[in-house]
Parts: C-alpha cells; structure tokens; sequence
C-alpha cells in the first residue's frame, strides 16, 4: 500500500460526529475548527522531521534540522491562507547529543518562527534512538475563506511559486543555491493570504512531496483532472524530473478561475501558469499529452 491509500483507510474510520466544531478534518493541509460565535476559523497541522529519512547530520547541520522542522508546518498554513497563532515542537534526542546541539537546533527554529511573529507555546523533550521531532502550528483566518485542496473547477487555471526541481538538485548535489534551498526552505505565508485576499485562489497546496503527487491530491480532492500544457520553471541546473517529482520545494501549487489576472510576480517571486483543471478521472495528471503518474516521495512506497 502507498501513503494515499493507507491514509483513505484512515480516514474511512475517522468521520466527525455530527455537532461537532470541526468544519474540515483528514484531506487537506490542515485541519479547521471554528469556536461557536467566533468570526475565525482555527487551523491545524502538525508534521513529523525523522533523522535519516527528512534529514542527515552529515548533510544537516543543527540549526538547519530546527529550521526545517518549522518550515514544514509552516508551509501547510501557508497553504490554507492562513496567519500562524503559536506552535508546540516535540522533540526527541539520541544519546550522543549534547546541550550544545540541542541550542544549535533552538537557534535555527526560533530563527524561522520568530520571522514570522509564531511565539513557542510548549511541547515535549524525550530520549530516543535516533533524532525526531513534530512540530504542531495553529493558524487563524476569517471564517468560511480557508483555501482548501477541494475547490478547483473545471477551466481553472493551475499556477505554481517559484522554480521547481532545486531541493532535490540540493540534496543530490551538496553544493551551490541549490543546497541553500534544500537545507533552508522559505514557507510562502505572505503568497497564501495574497492568494485567499486578494486573488480569489479556488484550491491550493505546497509542495512537500512533489508536483506530481501534489497536484494528483489536489485533484482527487476537487474530484478533477489536470492537463500540464505549458513549461514548468525549472531551477537552474535542475532535471525536469526533478521539478516533477522532487519533494521539499515547499512552493504553492493553486488554482484560480481562468479570467482572473495572475501577477507574474509576487514580491519579487515568480508565479507561473503551467496547466488547466479539467472534467475528468479523478487525481489524473498528464503533461503536454502524457500521463504524469504520482511519482513524488511517498514514505510508504
């Protein structure tokens, strides 16, 4: 089984009971509780930072691994529109790691979250055979206007942030702007509340696992299909399989109706339309006329 398919299984036994303040549950990048009375919805998400499967200590240094566990969470709220509130951080430690290490970690994280105003609200230390941890963030947005994997339509335009391919040339590489992106990744938070205010974005989804795989859950959600007929912007050295199928670009992926006017720069950040959402199998993807199957990173696979 893969990861989508194990999560269905999950999911299939986890439905919210009726009355419940959780308007979104499994599905998306995070999930929505909305406190009765309230004119903002609350989002959740929580993300897991494993040593030798996210990470290498011979690749990663401390204050990279506490950044990089804060940019995963971020990421997903960026993703949902959202503003960060506060964040909780699990984090267990192998025996060979000293006090010194673990500041080094801190300095990276609080680096990261401190920029983008989300104070540390708690969490949990432990002892463990090899370096773990999870970060949780809550996010805030106005009530009803979360960005959500299930609104593209048929005649949207897809668009993507960014170039695509650069954290899987990092990694492959070890050197240059390349790595720089893979070690130290940028969550798209001022890109997500200008997509949800201001361009009337129909779905959205960052780019964690790859353009292929995210783009087939954005539209197994949205019950759609995707057509690729337009280049994809490639970082500089990288393969085109990379920027398909590279995980950790941790780019927004979204849609928006087909006369809606796309800037070709957000701060300065390239956003490029790379497709159209179709009627459809649901999840399928091709490119310039060939299938694009999920081939991203899946930890299951």
């Amino acid at each position: 089984m893969n990861e989508d398919q194990i999560l269905n299984r999950i999911r299939r036994r986890a439905l919210l009971p009726r009355r419940c303040h959780l308007v979104k549950g499994i599905g998306d990048d995070c999930a929505i509780y909305r406190p009765p009375g309230s004119p903002e919805d609350l989002v959740f998400t929580t993300d897991l930072l494993l040593e030798d499967v996210h990470f290498r200590r011979t690749t990663h240094s401390p204050a990279d691994i506490g950044w990089k566990a804060a940019a995963r969470g971020l990421s997903d709220i960026a993703a949902m529109g959202a503003e960060p509130r506060f964040c909780l951080l699990s984090l267990a430690v192998s025996e060979d790691v000293d006090q010194g290490w673990i500041d080094r970690f801190f300095r990276g994280f609080f680096a990261l979250i401190r920029s983008h105003r989300t104070p540390l609200a708690g969490g949990d230390l432990a002892r463990a055979a090899k370096i773990a941890c999870d970060i949780l963030i809550c996010g805030a947005l106005p009530r009803g206007t979360a960005l959500l994997r299930s609104g593209a339509r048929p005649g949207d335009s897809i668009y993507v942030s960014g170039v695509l391919g650069g954290s899987a040339l990092g990694l492959a590489s070890l050197r240059g702007r390349a790595l720089r992106r893979h070690l130290r990744p940028q969550p798209r938070l001022a890109l997500g509340r200008f997509l949800r205010e201001k361009l009337g974005a129909t779905a959205a989804i960052d780019l964690s696992d790859g353009l292929s795989t995210d783009l087939h859950r954005l539209c197994r959600e949205s019950r759609v299909c995707a057509v690729l007929d337009a280049p994809i912007p490639v970082f500089p050295g990288a393969a085109l399989e990379q920027a398909l199928h590279g995980g950790e670009d941790y780019e927004l992926l979204f849609t928006v109706p087909p006369q809606t006017q796309v800037p070709a720069r957000f701060h300065g950040l390239p956003l490029t339309r790379i497709g159209a959402i179709r009627r459809g199998a649901r999840g399928k993807v091709t490119f310039f006329g060939l299938p694009a199957p999920p081939l991203g990173y899946d930890h299951f696979r």
